[in-house]
């Protein structure tokens, strides 16, 4: 037994020896992986928290499914994190960790080209605000560097201080139409009591496009029909109210404000 035992530790020796020297990091298809650099002879500028130029710290790139080699552990640390999964019906708020000061007129981070937050360098060298975020995810299964951003979904929007149904996909009921008022942009002229009407925002779903346009804070002109809408609650928010009905025979008299 002892002969059989003696070569079976030799090679698990010899197999935890070429893993080490190798720094073989495993990630598999349900996991990302984030990587935190012990050492570098760079350090990260003022108010930075990504490194995104080797310096020690948390990385802006993540480790894809599959194996990797020279992530010694004395060197990199590895953290495997479950993908981020926003379940059919509900949508994801995003929260960037890093990034530029959102401008004092704003409340929200503008959305940047960075494939759905899933690439952080993408996000920080496109000028991406810090703070919570103009844009959302939908239904579907995210790779998010979550050293940087945090997504908030119905599971937990109540550690984040929001209601669970607001991270649900927005219904308005067939007999109802729903009043808007965004919570961000530039104020409303004066004189004014609404926003006035502004296309090619695909029904307040895609808030920067509202917010290029030049839509206004506030009250809007525009409102939502019976359907099912992907938005932001940061962004903007909706009261429902019956439909009018012109009773056939009558007319309707509408008075402008």
């Amino acid at each position: 037994m002892a002969e059989l035992i003696l070569p079976l530790v030799v090679v698990v020796l010899v197999i935890a020896a070429f893993i080490a020297l190798s720094g073989i990091v495993v990630i598999n298809e349900r996991q990302v992986g984030v990587v935190v650099r012990r050492f570098s002879p760079k350090s990260l500028p003022p108010g930075r928290l990504i490194a995104l130029h080797g310096e020690a710290g948390y990385q802006a790139d993540t480790l894809a499914p599959g194996w990797h080699f020279f992530y010694w552990p004395w060197f990199y640390s590895v953290r495997h994190v479950p993908v981020t999964v926003i379940p059919p019906g509900e949508i994801g708020l995003v929260v960037a960790a890093d990034g530029t000061a959102i401008p004092s007129e704003r409340i929200l981070g503008k959305t940047v080209d960075c494939d759905k937050f899933q690439d952080a360098r993408k996000f920080l060298q496109g000028g991406g605000e810090k703070g919570r975020q103009l844009g959302i995810l939908t239904t579907g299964a995210y790779r998010i560097n979550t050293a940087i951003f945090t997504v908030i979904t119905r599971a937990n929007a109540q550690q984040h201080g929001l209601r669970p149904e607001e991270l649900m996909v927005y219904e308005v009921e067939p007999d109802q139409v729903g009043i808007v008022t965004t919570m961000d942009g530039a104020p409303i002229d004066e004189g004014e009591i609404a926003g006035l009407y502004i296309p090619s925002h695909d029904n307040f779903q895609n808030a920067q496009a509202f917010l290029e346009a030049g839509g206004r804070r506030g009250l809007q002109e525009q409102v939502l029909l019976s359907g099912s809408w992907n938005l932001n609650p940061w962004f903007v928010q909706v009261e429902q109210v019956p439909m009018t009905q012109i009773p056939i025979g009558y007319v309707g008299v509408v008075i402008s404000f």
